[in-house]
């Protein structure tokens, strides 16, 4: 499933001297996240047209059966139908929402071309265009096709709907199925896709972040490095390919007093003093352990406690690790959304909408999206208990 991916780890209450001694818990602020969608708006648009125009009209294509379904869905709620029809009408009637420059209607238009568009999405890979080090991914392309209606209020409150959400969910699956089948090696080509020497150079550079001087088959397992394919049987296992033995050493193996990074993140958040309960829709968007542990009970060991939030490029290696030595508790599935923003990212903003949507609603979406919680009690009690919150 490809969807968002953030991990955030929280550690119960530290004392005050010890996080003041602690660089990471000083000097860390906020970043932006990046690499899902091109930072070049222009070269996002250019691509939602391209969709739009290669992409059959309902009666030219029948939609696939999770999409009929979501259709009839929306067409039989008057309240889902009303947002639905009220998410595409609220969005500006200005450029660059409506057209470009030149006049190339470039808008998804309504519910029924969105779901024309999702039609063609979840029956291909996602797309390499351009120079992949700078805007050559696509890899969030149902966000590029809902990131304006997401960004209204009526889109604030379609996407937030648990019956709407469990369609996402059937057509993500079905998108899954897609991505793990042979069929989805065509965006795996030497040619512009995710094999291609640009492309293959732009996933080994992340790799190595410039401390290590691996090629990419040095970096990753690949099955049959002669072929285009580089061996692997589907893009997902592309996505997910593993790291050679030997490339990332943990650090201090024998000792249970390190914490190490449990996937190759970013940081984005550290924040302190985390409280039980907190306005987390707010413009500030801060945490709330109760939401966002979907368990006050759970949740009260880490009042007072660190939240250490991070994110994962789509050029990064995708999977994880246990951060630290110990017991695991418990592991929990909440189901949650999938395209809902932070209100005040949207067209509220007086900077304008989040352009790669919900990049600036991590924090948000920490207590409302779709995640696995994994509570872990280290061997070293003065680690103690932590809880790993991973949304995708």
């Amino acid at each position: 499933m490809l969807v968002p991916v953030i991990t955030h780890f929280l550690q119960q209450p530290i004392p005050s001297s010890r996080a003041s001694q602690n660089p990471a818990l000083t000097d860390l602020h906020r970043h932006r996240t990046g690499g899902w969608l091109p930072s070049d708006r222009r070269t996002l648009r250019e691509w939602v047209d391209r969709l739009i125009q290669r992409t059959p009209t309902q009666q030219q294509r029948p939609l696939d059966p999770v999409l009929q379904k979501f259709k009839d869905f929306i067409n039989n709620d008057v309240m889902v139908h009303m947002l639905a029809t009220r998410m595409f009408d609220e969005i500006p009637n200005t450029p660059p929402y409506r057209n470009d420059p030149t006049g190339l209607l470039l808008q998804v238009r309504d519910y029924d071309h969105m779901l024309e568009l999702m039609n063609t999405v979840i029956s291909e890979g996602p797309q390499v265009i351009g120079d992949p080090a700078t805007n050559g991914f696509i890899g969030f392309p149902i966000n590029a096709i809902l990131e304006s209606a997401m960004g209204t209020q009526s889109g604030f409150s379609f996407f937030a709907m648990p019956s709407v959400n469990l369609h996402f969910k059937d057509m993500l699956n079905e998108w899954r199925t897609y991505l793990m089948s042979p069929d989805s090696q065509d965006v795996l080509n030497r040619e512009n896709g995710w094999t291609s020497p640009s492309s293959i150079k732009a996933l080994t550079d992340k790799g190595n972040n410039g401390v290590d001087n691996y090629t990419f088959e040095q970096l990753y397992k690949c099955p049959d490095s002669s072929e285009p394919t580089l061996g692997f049987e589907s893009w997902d296992a592309f996505f997910l390919r593993e790291f050679q033995d030997g490339v990332r050493p943990i650090a201090s193996p024998d000792e249970d007093y390190a914490i190490v990074n449990a996937c190759e993140s970013t940081p984005y958040r550290l924040e302190e003093n985390v409280q039980l309960r907190d306005s987390f829709w707010l413009k500030g968007q801060p945490y709330s352990l109760a939401d966002m542990l979907n368990d006050p009970d759970v949740a009260a060991s880490f009042v007072n406690g660190t939240v250490y939030q991070a994110y994962l490029s789509a050029l990064s290696y995708h999977r994880w690790h246990a951060p630290v030595s110990g017991k695991v508790i418990s592991i929990t599935y909440v189901p949650g959304t999938y395209y809902s923003e932070n209100l005040y990212q949207g067209f509220t903003n007086p900077e304008g909408p989040d352009p790669a949507a919900p990049n600036e609603s991590q924090a948000y979406i920490a207590e409302v999206a779709t995640r696995a919680i994994i509570i872990i009690e280290a061997d070293n009690p003065k680690i103690g208990r932590m809880a790993g919150v991973f949304i995708g």
